[in-house]
């Protein structure tokens, strides 16, 4: 497997089945903005608040491969096995597929995310051990703290006015380097004093050119 950060804003991604599974994959793609579409003989009280809410389609009855024609990602949430796999079998030749009941019959996995502003960390055991996985991303929300958010919404800022700057590429990595101390991140007066001097020297910089 070849881990992978995958945009599905505005992606069509269609969910096999109508179940706490399905409700719960699509929980995950929520924040994303992807249109999702639920197709089942029959869904959960959860599946149908989730898909009015967020103005989801849920089609009622059996899927048939011509469901996941346009589809970007296949999500196979069904409460059958055989059906499952054999869909798996057929879609994964063409599609990104998950398959939740047996992860090696799909060619993708949702890993278990920690998120913190424009951090992302990612765990997997590969299907492994689900416990372990769980155990992981226990870990990393403790060492990944909500300190991130804001601190990485600061290295954003601080990277686009460095890049600014009328000086060579080895002094720009010096100064993205200097706010990757521990003491950058707890510090948000001193966040705030380096952009505010970073902001006069691109000013100073631009009132040069003129």
């Amino acid at each position: 497997m070849q881990p992978l950060v995958i945009d599905l804003s505005n992606k069509a991604i269609v969910i096999a089945g109508g179940g706490k599974i399905a409700a719960r994959k699509a929980k995950v793609l929520l924040e994303q903005g992807a249109n999702i579409t639920f197709i089942a003989p029959a869904f959960s009280n959860e599946v149908l608040k989730l898909a009015q809410q967020n103005h989801f389609q849920c089609i009622e009855r059996e899927i048939v491969l011509a469901d996941f024609e346009d589809a970007f990602l296949c999500i196979l949430a069904t409460n059958n096995r055989a059906i499952n796999n054999h869909f798996g079998e057929i879609l994964t030749q063409q599609k990104l597929v998950c398959v939740v009941d047996e992860l090696t019959d799909g060619n993708t996995i949702f890993p278990a995310t920690v998120t913190r502003g424009h951090l992302q960390v990612a765990v997997t055991s590969n299907g492994s051990s689900p416990k372990l996985t769980r155990a992981l991303k226990q870990q990393l929300s403790k060492q990944f703290d909500e300190s991130w958010t804001e601190y990485t919404a600061f290295l954003a800022e601080y990277r686009q006015l460095v890049k600014k700057l009328p000086i060579s590429k080895i002094e720009k990595n010096d100064y993205l380097q200097e706010v990757l101390a521990d003491e950058f991140r707890v510090n948000n007066k001193q966040q705030r004093e380096s952009l505010e001097a970073l902001h006069i020297a691109a000013v100073r910089s631009t009132e040069g050119k003129i």
